[in-house]
C-alpha cells in the first residue's frame, strides 16, 4: 500500500469513525448492524482496513449517511488524484453511482 492508499483510507476511517460517534453508537453496536466484526470496524476506522463498496454503503445505511459522505471528495487534492488508478476508477464509479441514486431518491 502506498502512501496515497493509505491517507485515503485512513480519512475514510475518519469520516467512519465521526459518523459513527454521531450516530451514538459503539464499534459493537456498529458492527452488528453491518455484519461485520468489531475488529473490522476497529481497522476501517485506523485506516488499516479499506472497504470495499458494498461494505461501504452497509456501513453508511447502519450511520445514517449517504454513502459519498464516508469518502473523501474528488476534489480534494492528495486523495483520488495520488491513488492507483484502479482505486481511483473504482472510487469515481462509487460516487457517480451514489449520486445517480440520490438523484433518484433511492439512497
Amino acid at each position: 500500500m502506498d502512501d496515497a492508499e493509505r491517507d485515503f483510507n485512513a480519512e475514510i476511517g475518519r469520516r467512519v469513525r465521526g459518523a459513527r460517534a454521531r450516530a451514538r453508537l459503539t464499534q459493537e453496536l456498529l458492527a452488528r448492524k453491518t455484519g461485520l466484526t468489531r475488529g473490522s470496524i476497529t481497522n476501517i476506522e485506523s485506516g488499516a482496513q479499506a472497504p470495499p463498496p458494498y461494505r461501504l454503503v452497509r456501513l453508511a445505511a447502519a450511520l445514517g449517511v449517504k454513502p459519498a459522505d464516508l469518502l473523501p471528495g474528488l476534489e480534494e487534492p492528495g486523495h483520488v488524484a495520488e491513488l492507483p488508478e484502479y482505486l481511483a476508477d473504482t472510487v469515481a464509479t462509487l460516487a457517480t453511482a451514489v449520486d445517480r441514486r440520490t438523484r433518484d431518491g433511492q439512497v
